[in-house]
């Protein structure tokens, strides 16, 4: 809140500031339907509420068509999904419910990258943007569809031993086609949406696809229940375990960061 505070006073124009605004307001409508049918918890609405308002008032309506793309896709499938466990209203959704950790672990660097896209007027950072929702969007098309909606035998990243659908590091194939068109999906409506060279639909598909991979091959390092065992090299033997949120931001962190480098060495 005090970076868009900051780039609200130092380096927005009139204009911009006009945006920033109405994008506060649109951001507290929308968080706030979002609580009232249960896709948001109390701590999830602030945080979409500061994430909204740089997204929308930095970005603009472009970047905001990629956020509500991820967000309103992902709640519908893991409320498909919830439903079809729980048939019980008030059971399923509160399982839905995205608190504030949630928002941010997705969110964060798609937010980031966007605040340094407006300061520093660098396509770079809107690509590192790009590709971190294209993560977040593979990871959760996969986890959703591909290991609870379609699931099917699924194996351990990490060696590739077979484990029970759903578990931290696993893939399988239904989720490994689900990650490819979540990244997909984000990967055509950015072209569309910011009016991209189609050459940079590579960096976007790519950083996403590998970023999910990436929070595949984190989770089983880092998720097992015994993550001391699956320290790779100098670092075996560690016993450190991360949970679910901290991976997912790592994750997409890490697709941000390929889609930057795709785009430097493709233009």
């Amino acid at each position: 809140m005090l970076s868009l505070i900051s780039v609200f006073v130092l380096e927005a124009n009139a204009g911009e500031h006009i945006r920033i605004i109405t994008g506060a307001i649109l951001a507290v409508i929308f968080c706030a339907a979002a609580f009232l049918f249960r896709w948001l918890s109390l701590s999830g609405t602030y945080a979409a509420i500061i994430s909204g308002t740089i997204v929308f008032g930095l970005g603009g309506i472009s970047s905001t068509a990629i956020l509500l793309a991820f967000f309103i896709s992902s709640t519908l499938i893991s409320k498909k999904y919830t439903r079809s466990l729980d048939e019980t209203s008030h059971a399923y959704s509160e399982k839905i419910r995205r608190d504030g950790l949630q928002v941010w672990s997705n969110g964060f660097w798609f937010t980031l990258f966007l605040l340094l896209w407006f300061v520093f007027h660098n396509d770079a950072m809107l690509l590192g943007a790009l590709g971190a929702i294209a993560t977040a969007t593979a990871d959760t098309w996969a986890t959703e569809l591909g290991s609870r909606r379609f699931s099917s035998q699924t194996y351990l990243i990490s060696g590739f031993s077979k484990v029970a659908p759903g578990t931290d590091g696993g893939i399988s194939v239904p989720g490994t086609l689900a990650a490819m068109i979540g990244s997909l999906s984000i990967s055509l409506i950015s072209i569309y949406v910011f009016s991209l060279m189609g050459v940079l639909i590579i960096p976007i598909l790519v950083a996403g696809f590998l970023g999910c991979l990436a929070d595949s091959y984190f989770g089983a390092i880092f998720q097992q229940k015994e993550p001391a065992k699956n320290w790779p090299g100098i670092l075996k033997g560690l016993n450190m375990k991360l949970d679910n949120n901290m991976i997912n931001w790592i994750s997409s962190g890490f697709g941000a960061l390929i889609a930057i480098i795709l785009k430097l060495i493709l233009i």
